[in-house]
């Protein structure tokens, strides 16, 4: 299964859910799962580094225009095994990211990450699983449509349950 993983891709905001991120990285290596990113920083840089470290698989990383990512300062973190390069901005590179994906997790972020979760859910009819810290939580728990179609938890293993559970 291909599990994208999202969040903010901020190093200072990340190393604050570095916990979270390697649990869920080291439960989808022993899984079997194929890791999907955005390539950048942040949240995404120690997801790859748990993954290779547990002995995930493929990781598939999708990336904006260079220019796009200059803009706002990031990076191209871990090499990944396969990188597309959509040349697109930010938002059309997320629903590319969404679509190419089986499932989501989310590790806190901003309205980036938000954006993903809604195309997830209301576009792509994805299952979607959100780590409970941070923001992003609060988010999730105020949006009606969103409280009901996401999986809230702080338990990385439901987390990745609830999306192995295909409907």
């Amino acid at each position: 299964m291909k599990i994208l993983i999202i969040g903010t891709w901020r190093k200072e905001t990340a190393l604050k859910f570095k916990n979270e991120a390697e649990q869920i990285d080291k439960v989808l290596a022993e899984r079997g799962h194929i890791l999907v990113s955005g390539a950048g920083t942040g949240v995404s840089e120690i997801v790859v580094n748990s993954y290779r470290k547990n002995k995930g698989g493929e990781y598939i990383a999708y990336i904006p225009s260079m220019k796009e990512m200059e803009k706002v300062g990031e990076k191209i973190g871990p090499e990944p095994d396969r990188i597309i390069k959509t040349g697109l901005d930010y938002p059309e590179r997320n629903i590319g990211l969404v679509k190419g994906s089986d499932a989501v997790i989310a590790i806190n972020g901003g309205l980036g990450t938000l954006t993903e979760i809604v195309h997830a859910i209301k576009d792509y009819n994805k299952k979607v699983s959100v780590v409970d810290v941070g923001e992003l939580s609060e988010w999730i728990r105020h949006i009606p449509e969103l409280k009901k179609s996401v999986m809230l938890t702080s338990d990385i293993g439901k987390a990745v349950d609830y999306l192995e559970m295909m409907d």
